[in-house]
Formats: C-alpha cells, sequence, structure tokens
C-alpha cells in the first residue's frame, strides 16, 4: 500500500497514472527521436569529415601541381647554364692545354665574354630560386648560396694577371656550377615526382669525399649553409658587409 501511495506522489501531475507508464507508452518515440538525432549528427560528422578529407587532396594536389611547373621552369634554366657551363668549360680546357711551345692565351676581352655569359645564366637560376623559396627554404637557400658563391668567385677573376690561375679556377668553378646544378635537378625531382611514383633518385656521391653536395637532407643543408655563409670568398664577404652596415646604423 505504501509503494503505490509512492508511486503515486511521483507522477501528482497525472490522475491515476504511474510514472512507470508514462515511460512505458513513451519510451519508444523517445528512443526513436534519440536515435534520429544521433544518426543524424554522426551522418553530418562523416559529410564533414568528408569534405575536409577533399579539401586536404585538393589542397595536395594543388602542391604537387605547382611543384611539377616550378620543376619545369626551373629545368629549362638549369638545362641552359648547363649548356653555357659546357662552353665555359670547353674553352678553358683549350686555353690550358695549347699546342706544344705555344703560351698560354687568355685574354681579357675573352674573360669578360664566357664569364659574364656565365653568371648571367647563374644568376637567372638565382632568382627564379629566390622568388620561390617558401616550397623548400633550406634547400632553396642552400643551392642559391652556392651559385653566389660561384658567382663571386668568377667575378673575383677579373683582378688576377695570371693567365693560367684564371684558366684553371673558371674551369673548376665551372664544373662546381655542373655539380650543384645537377643536385638541385635530382631534389627537384623528387619534390615534383617522388610521391607519383613512389620512388626518389639517389644524391650524387663523389670520389673525393670533400667536394659538395647539395641533397634535401636537413642536417647535410645546415652543415651547407654554415659552409656556403662563413667559410666562402662570397659568405665572408658579405658578413663584413653586413657587419659595416650594422655599425653604420648603430
Amino acid at each position: 500500500m505504501k509503494s503505490q501511495e509512492i508511486v503515486s506522489k511521483s507522477c501528482s501531475l497525472f490522475q491515476d497514472v504511474s510514472c512507470y507508464d508514462i515511460f512505458k507508452d513513451f519510451s519508444g518515440p523517445i528512443i526513436a527521436v534519440l536515435i534520429a538525432f544521433f544518426s543524424i549528427r554522426f551522418a553530418f560528422a562523416q559529410l564533414d569529415k568528408q569534405h575536409q578529407n577533399t579539401l586536404d587532396a585538393q589542397k595536395e594536389e594543388s602542391k604537387r601541381n605547382t611543384k611539377i611547373e616550378l620543376f619545369k621552369d626551373i629545368n629549362l634554366l638549369l638545362d641552359n647554364v648547363s649548356s653555357i657551363v659546357r662552353e665555359v668549360n670547353t674553352f678553358c680546357l683549350a686555353r690550358q692545354h695549347p699546342a706544344p711551345g705555344t703560351p698560354i692565351e687568355l685574354s681579357q676581352t675573352d674573360y669578360e665574354a664566357f664569364s659574364a655569359k656565365l653568371n648571367h645564366g647563374l644568376l637567372a637560376v638565382i632568382s627564379k630560386v629566390e622568388s620561390h623559396e617558401i616550397i623548400n627554404q633550406k634547400l632553396f637557400k642552400a643551392f642559391r648560396y652556392s651559385l653566389e658563391a660561384i658567382v663571386y668567385d668568377i667575378s673575383d677573376l677579373r683582378f688576377s694577371d695570371d693567365r693560367r690561375l684564371v684558366l684553371d679556377s673558371m674551369h673548376e668553378l665551372g664544373s662546381d656550377a655542373s655539380c650543384y646544378l645537377y643536385d638541385f635537378q635530382i631534389c627537384m625531382q623528387n619534390l615534383a615526382y617522388g610521391d607519383v611514383f613512389d620512388h626518389k633518385l639517389s644524391a650524387r656521391v663523389p670520389v673525393d669525399k670533400t667536394l659538395k653536395v647539395i641533397t634535401a637532407d636537413s642536417d647535410s643543408l645546415d652543415a651547407l649553409l654554415n659552409h656556403f655563409s662563413n667559410e666562402t670568398n662570397w659568405g665572408k664577404s658579405w658578413k663584413s658587409y653586413e657587419n659595416e652596415a650594422k655599425e653604420k646604423c648603430s
């Protein structure tokens, strides 16, 4: 009798109806509404996830296409400057090994013509790479620094009267430029096509381990940036100008 009174009091808003009866009658619709609610919520969550996945896929596709188009543009410049490097190296080799009894000759006009041609080609690549450095800042900067160091050394040869030194240096600098251009082309191919073909090209392995190689490895790039910035004639000169500018501003 007491339990019956408790049920009645707990549902005093409904005359002669217990909470159990109300729950029993409405449990089906309530559960159906809850199922519908969570189903709709799950469906919207799935749609949001699919939409986000689509956006991510489009973003990656856009990045891949940008890399491929940039590689095509840069590759034209690399091919152009590579042909110039071969021309300069052929010229230097011919002058380095003249016919027996013939002195080494290199006129100032020849030096200026070939050095200007090589430097203009390298500077065109530097400008293109610098304007797209956001794609891979360390790699693009290390490559740019390597070419800027070569341009500086080639230009600095104009102060030398030693024709043998000028020819040897131009040939060596041209060879270095050719190696760096090859290294960067490999890195660009891996960036542009590595994910597409699920394969990456191996870096150049020089016989002389003291020679520098440009790769996409982060630690290697840090070492290269330090080398070009602090150990090359270009880097030391740049640091000197920077310190002078800071002193003037201070």
